[in-house]
């Protein structure tokens, strides 16, 4: 198929009012339960999972509960109450969830400076816990290692030394092993294989988020500073699982994390970023900012031809190719054999990640990787093409869910709103955009798929003939 440009196209356009559902404490009790029953095969007494204001995922998908200030440890022994040990500022915070924890004050995960008095030792509390020699302990933290990192994987373990210390003391190093995949495995883990009413937190953040992506893009204007532009994202209170990026000029966007700055003031022909994710979501652009072609540089005046078009037809195959059943390794197949050698478009990341309420959970979209899409899914379209000159980069990303017709079933009945904004996108996708999504991907964003060749007149889109 041929792709063209195409003008005065309106975009889908939603309401993002919807009020996510509720999880509830039996919700938050089976996710414990299944993280045992993962377990069982491996024996684990206890299983510990760490937590702090960055790494919060873990605990807060288990409990409801995210550190804010300090770190948190969640020790988990099957037919017991969890303990959740937290800092002086956690401990009234610990109300906002309905499961039945043990609130135990470590003093030292407060902030320094706050009251040491009385302080109980982390040795005491893990006694307490039940720990002791003959225990088993999985640790859970953020990552996970392979085979390809140095020493045994599942003796790599990320949560802090002092921590660890004290357990290795307990019950010796041999007795301690990473169980992080048990939350984060692409095939098994809790947090990728997600049921229907997790799917609907995805698709109500990447509404908002969208929705506020195209608002900064629909506001912009010469002389307008990155700080002023950000103000267009109209940022609520919910939280955000990554920083801002309201980047003019390739020094700014080249950086690829930049948040938005006082000085630098938005030209024509700068080539731009913007992106937004509120948790269970990110929504991306990078392109260039003219109105038309007559704008556009002389040192890309073939951008739209030679790097937008390209990047756009990888970008249709990338999302016509997901299906329950392929391979990751398939799609990334589809990416790499559409533009041929990847590294002249800068394409140095994986073409797409799973995601949740962190940003990047992990990815199936690697070479030769034998892992399935599989119901349950949430996954980011997020090919990130940065050659640098002339063109700089571009970049497109929005997620999807992924649903059988059983969770397409609860979607229907359960959450209509979604599942009306799902289907009027995928209508677009497949008229106005020529990509036609297999019926168990779900689009979440209102810009899915977009690529705006001149950012400056976000009427005119690219789209497949």
């Amino acid at each position: 198929m041929k792709v063209k440009l195409i003008k005065n196209v309106t975009l889908p356009d939603f309401s993002f009012t919807d009020t996510p559902p509720k999880v509830s404490k039996t919700d938050y009790e089976n996710r414990i339960e299944k993280l045992c029953s993962l377990n069982a095969a491996q024996r684990y007494t206890h299983i510990i999972v760490y937590g702090d204001r960055e790494h919060f995922s873990n605990i807060h998908y288990l409990t409801g509960y995210d550190p804010r200030f300090e770190e948190a440890l969640l020790i988990i022994s099957k037919g017991k109450d969890p303990i959740m040990v937290v800092g002086c500022e956690g401990i009234s915070y610990l109300k906002i969830s309905p499961v039945n924890l043990q609130g135990v004050l470590f003093h030292s995960f407060s902030l320094m400076g706050m009251p040491r008095q009385n302080a109980t030792q982390l040795k005491d509390i893990f006694q307490d816990a039940g720990i002791r020699t003959g225990c088993r302990i999985g640790l859970i933290g953020w990552k996970y290692f392979t085979e390809l990192e140095v020493g045994d994987p599942q003796k790599q373990i990320d949560l802090p030394h002092y921590i660890v210390k004290v357990l290795v003391d307990l019950v010796g190093v041999d007795n301690i092993q990473n169980v992080t995949n048990l939350m984060v495995h692409p095939e098994y883990g809790l947090r990728i294989r997600l049921d229907w009413q997790d799917l609907v937190f995805h698709e109500i953040a990447g509404t908002k988020s969208s929705e506020r992506v195209k608002n900064v893009i629909w506001n912009l204007k010469p002389g307008i500073s990155e700080i002023e532009a950000s103000q267009y994202l109209t940022i609520d209170g919910d939280p955000l699982s990554a920083h801002v990026n309201v980047n003019f000029g390739a020094e700014r966007v080249l950086m690829g994390l930049a948040s938005p700055g006082y000085e630098r003031k938005l030209q024509i022909g700068d080539v731009i970023n913007i992106a937004l994710g509120y948790r269970h979501s990110m929504v991306a652009r990078t392109g260039l900012y003219t109105r038309d072609e007559k704008e556009v540089p002389n040192s890309m005046r073939d951008i739209v031809q030679n790097f937008y078009i390209p990047y756009f037809t990888a970008l249709a195959n990338w999302y016509e190719s997901l299906k329950i059943g392929v391979t990751g390794g398939e799609v990334y197949n589809q990416v790499k054999e559409t533009l041929g050698d990847l590294g002249k478009y800068g394409i140095e990341l994986n073409p797409g990640h799973l995601i949740h309420s962190d940003e990047w959970t992990n990815t199936v979209f690697y070479p030769d990787s034998r892992i399935p899409i599989s119901s349950g899914m949430a996954i980011q379209c997020d090919i990130i093409a940065f050659p640098g000159a002339p063109y700089v980069g571009v970049h497109v990303e929005d997620g999807v869910v992924v649903a059988d017709e059983t969770m397409r079933s609860r979607f229907r009945n359960d959450a209509p709103n979604s599942w009306n904004r799902i289907n009027t996108r995928k209508t677009f996708m497949k008229e106005t955009l020529g990509i036609n999504l297999a019926e168990e991907i779900l689009p979440v964003s209102n810009i899915q798929g977009v690529l705006f060749p001149y950012l400056g007149d976000p009427s005119s889109i690219l789209a497949r003939s």
